[in-house]
């Protein structure tokens, strides 16, 4: 199969860097083949799907330069995964162009790895794809002479969209906690009405937790290289075998209800916050004695609901919501 280009393409994204928030990204590239060459322009609107998974629809338009007046512009389906922090990750897309001087369509497919760093305010990443492109739509499984393939290379920025992860923002001060040890947890589990098996599992899943204290912040982490939120509690319990949902909003929702009072809590109950508004965009983890785990622009760390000092008072303002998952 001949390599038929080189496509360079460098990238305006708007991205916010809200956990599992959407972000709209504008694109510009050059595609240099054997016969051709071609500009091409695209914005999309992409979303997580789950876990570090992230889709996006878009609008594509190209400009073919060779070929004066022959214009297209169509739809793109595209798919990441472990795009949404430092690291490796894949990325794959297709789509169809219509083209304007003739209303045929043009079907295109990519496929490729890339690595991108994260930064506070800003993502940097590179990636190389093989990309085929079917002219007239007839398949890829039977290109044509006039058909398009070859490697494609991409650059892109991500900037922010103005918002900040949930728990960043108006920082509130450090707070100095001691972690609990697992029997204190168990006790307090046990003191709260669970059974003993819940006990225990909440002792397991809290201590795993805290086992990755420090850990850095990293939007939509969920290992020990970086965790959001919500992807440090999936982790506490998915260490378990216990599946949780993804994002926060759906996490605040899972499991039975609980009174949002210290008093009616347990070690393992998830605790939802309103960073904005009323709307959940941050989640805890309860570890008993008035206290939770939860990974914010700090990292992975223990606050309090119920001293004065340190940050206790600021999230104590914010808690919205608690759910209880082991019964």
């Amino acid at each position: 199969m001949r390599v038929s280009g080189l496509l360079i393409a460098s990238y305006v994204v708007v991205a916010p860097v809200v956990a599992q928030s959407r972000g709209v990204e504008v694109t510009y590239g050059r595609w240099w083949t054997d016969s051709s060459a071609a500009s091409t322009y695209s914005a999309a609107l992409y979303r997580p799907l789950f876990g570090t998974v992230s889709y996006g629809i878009g609008v594509v338009h190209l400009e073919d330069d060779s070929l004066i007046g022959r214009t297209s512009t169509g739809g793109e389906l595209s798919m990441a995964i472990g795009r949404r922090g430092s690291g490796l990750y894949f990325i794959s897309s297709t789509g169809l162009l219509v083209r304007h001087e003739d209303g045929n369509l043009d079907a295109f497919w990519s496929a490729g790895l890339g690595y991108s760093v994260a930064l506070p305010l800003l993502t940097l990443s590179l990636d190389g794809r093989y990309r085929a492109e079917d002219t007239n739509a007839r398949g890829f499984w039977d290109l044509s002479q006039r058909d398009r393939t070859g490697f494609v290379l991409h650059a892109a920025v991500s900037i922010g969209s103005g918002r900040v992860p949930a728990g960043r923002g108006a920082r509130p001060p450090p707070s100095r906690v001691d972690p609990p040890s697992r029997t204190d947890v168990y006790d307090a589990a046990r003191g709260g009405g669970a059974t003993e098996d819940a006990a225990e599992l909440a002792s397991m899943v809290v201590q795993t937790a805290l086992e990755v204290m420090g850990t850095p912040y990293q939007w939509g982490g969920t290992d020990e290289n970086g965790f959001d939120c919500s992807g440090l509690i999936k982790y506490a319990y998915g260490q378990h075998g216990l599946i949780i949902p993804r994002v926060s909003r759906d996490q605040a929702r899972a499991g039975q209800r609980v009174n949002p009072q210290v008093a009616h809590l347990r070690p393992g109950d998830i605790l939802g916050f309103s960073i904005e508004g009323h709307r959940i965009t941050h989640v805890g983890l309860y570890i008993g004695d008035g206290q939770f785990i939860h990974s914010g622009s700090q990292g992975v760390k223990i606050s309090s609901l119920v001293s004065s000092e340190g940050d206790g008072a600021w999230w104590s303002r914010r808690w919205q919501v608690a759910r209880r998952i082991l019964n």
